[in-house]
């Protein structure tokens, strides 16, 4: 099934690839379009570069091994984003040399704001926080 731009475009980064299979599925069969899995934040990086999703779901490990660059990316293209990962990890920011100002302190909120689920989360909750982070809202009708 072909989706349309009105269904909101997810980027899927995960580093297991049969979970992101799975949690891909999962966000396709509630009516988003998927983007990935993508396996690493330079895949993602490269993709941000190129695309703007409507909202992105990060593995935990990817986004707390890049030194924030993937949430800098996200937050400057505001997109909003949840850290989906098995065990709690760092998802701070390292303190640059602007840390506390302009894209750097954006990045540093979205990150504290951002909703974290624990591995492997159930799917009605993936797509009840995502509908959440959503400006607008994705009703169940607008779903095929």
């Amino acid at each position: 099934m072909r989706l349309d731009d009105r269904h909101p475009l997810v980027l899927l980064i995960e580093e297991d690839p049969l979970l992101g299979l799975d949690v891909g599925e999962a966000l396709a069969e509630a009516g988003y379009r998927v983007a990935g899995p993508l396996r690493n934040h330079d895949e993602a990086l490269a993709w941000v570069a190129r695309r703007r999703p409507d909202l992105a779901v990060v593995d935990g490990p990817v986004l707390s091994r890049d030194g924030g660059r993937l949430a800098r990316a996200l937050t400057a293209r505001g997109v909003p984003f949840l850290v989906h990962a098995a065990i709690p990890v760092d998802v701070s920011l390292p303190a640059p040399p602007d840390a506390g100002r302009g894209r750097d302190a954006a990045a540093c909120a979205a990150l504290r704001a951002a909703p974290r689920l624990t591995k492997p989360a159930w799917p009605g909750d993936l797509v009840h926080v995502l509908g959440q982070l959503l400006p607008g809202q994705f009703s169940r009708e607008a779903r095929p």
